[in-house]
């Protein structure tokens, strides 16, 4: 019986999204770069400093250390790495306010959509790719994060 529901149409749960691409995915066409990327960037650091406030009544400042920690955990995500448990929390508190951070930010590549036209008429809106995600992380990183040198 189980060799008749690997022959069936369908395939297993388990099966579906390995099955290797045909073609790789056609390279996402942003059109001001720079501009969009300033504009996500200040999504994120709305979130951030949404995140910073909510944490002062639990006696809790999340500062820079704190943002590279989930930078670097948000990077090691979009490289199909575990992104939790985050690294450096000094306490439970620390770490619920670092991984409720993390949380909300690992979700906003699939949140912000771009355009792709895919036909003279059509238009399909995609989430942002994985490239532009670290980019828009290092730019955070280099906006509010100063260098420690």
């Amino acid at each position: 019986m189980a060799e008749r529901r690997k022959r069936g149409p369908l395939p297993s749960l388990y099966e579906i999204g390995k099955e290797p691409c045909s073609s790789p995915p056609p390279a996402q066409e942003i059109q001001d770069r720079k501009a969009e990327a300033k504009r996500v960037v200040a999504r994120l650091a709305a979130l951030v400093e949404e995140h910073r406030q909510a944490a002062l009544p639990l006696h809790l400042e999340l500062g820079v250390q704190d943002l590279r920690l989930v930078l670097g955990a948000l990077r090691r995500h979009a490289h199909g790495h575990p992104g939790k448990p985050l690294p450096g929390a000094r306490d439970e508190i620390h770490a619920h306010c670092l991984t409720r951070l993390f949380d909300e930010l690992v979700e906003e590549p699939s949140n912000i959509l771009f355009p792709t036209k895919t036909g003279p008429d059509t238009i399909r809106y995609e989430a942002m790719n994985i490239p532009f995600w670290l980019e828009c992380l290092a730019l955070l990183e280099a906006t509010y994060c100063p260098s420690e040198k």
